[in-house]
């Protein structure tokens, strides 16, 4: 089943990207938007006006082509490029999601706690319990610790003290999904560095949308769910 939906996967991928000129263009466009929407909601300013329709030319088509399952989008802020992901398994509360070519995340609730197949990989985290108070929408303070390869394939671990607060209700059109979310900022510093993390949160407590750090390599990455 995993296999062959991967397959869907990239089939559906590689449809999306044909087309001609104008439609690379729009897509280029899309990625530009969803950058200048995380570069806004972290400097804290309003993103500018879109001036290209987005498409989504890989969303619609795999949507298309894998009915009823549950799919998230992910962008890889640093370089642009973009995947889908579906659900590959479980582990108690920890749900994993694997793209075509098999990168996979791992999910604590709303929280993003390992990665794999990126090279510089985030290993691991203890959140210190900031995925109950974000599911929550909550507000505190608490103590994470990252873990996550260095450039000599090392374990690398780095403490971090991150301020939750909830704001903002927002309404979150991705995919199949239309909800109104809670935006949920985490402000964290870990010695001399600082980072935030932004969450979409539904009444469920469901992430719907969130732009989290992966690491030193992994850089800002989004997230965005298309169906449950």
């Amino acid at each position: 089943m995993i296999r062959t939906l991967l397959a869907t996967m990239a089939v559906a991928t590689l449809l999306s990207g044909c087309g001609n000129d104008q439609t690379a263009q729009r897509t280029k466009d899309t990625v530009g938007e969803l950058r200048g929407m995380i570069k806004a909601r972290l400097s804290g300013k309003k993103p500018a006006p879109q001036t290209q329709p987005d498409p989504r030319l890989a969303i619609d088509a795999t949507l298309k082509a894998i009915p009823g399952v549950p799919l998230q989008f992910v962008l890889f802020e640093k370089t642009g490029s973009y995947a889908i992901s579906s659900v590959y398994g479980t582990n108690g509360g920890v749900v994993t999601w694997v793209t075509a070519d098999k990168l996979s995340m791992s999910f604590d609730g709303p929280v993003l706690t390992a990665t794999r197949g990126f090279g510089n990989d985030l290993m691991s985290l203890e959140d210190g319990g900031a995925s109950a108070i974000i599911a929550r929408r909550g507000s505190g303070t608490v103590q994470k610790t990252y873990r996550f390869l260095d450039g000599l394939d090392r374990t690398a671990r780095l403490p971090s003290t991150c301020t939750i607060k909830p704001g903002a209700r927002e309404t979150i059109a991705n995919g199949d999904i239309r909800v109104s979310a809670t935006v949920v900022t985490e402000s964290c510093s870990a010695g001399g560095q600082k980072f935030n993390n932004v969450y979409w949160v539904d009444a469920s407590g469901r992430m719907v949308q969130s732009v989290q750090w992966g690491g030193p390599g992994l850089g800002k990455m989004v997230f965005q769910r298309l169906r449950y």
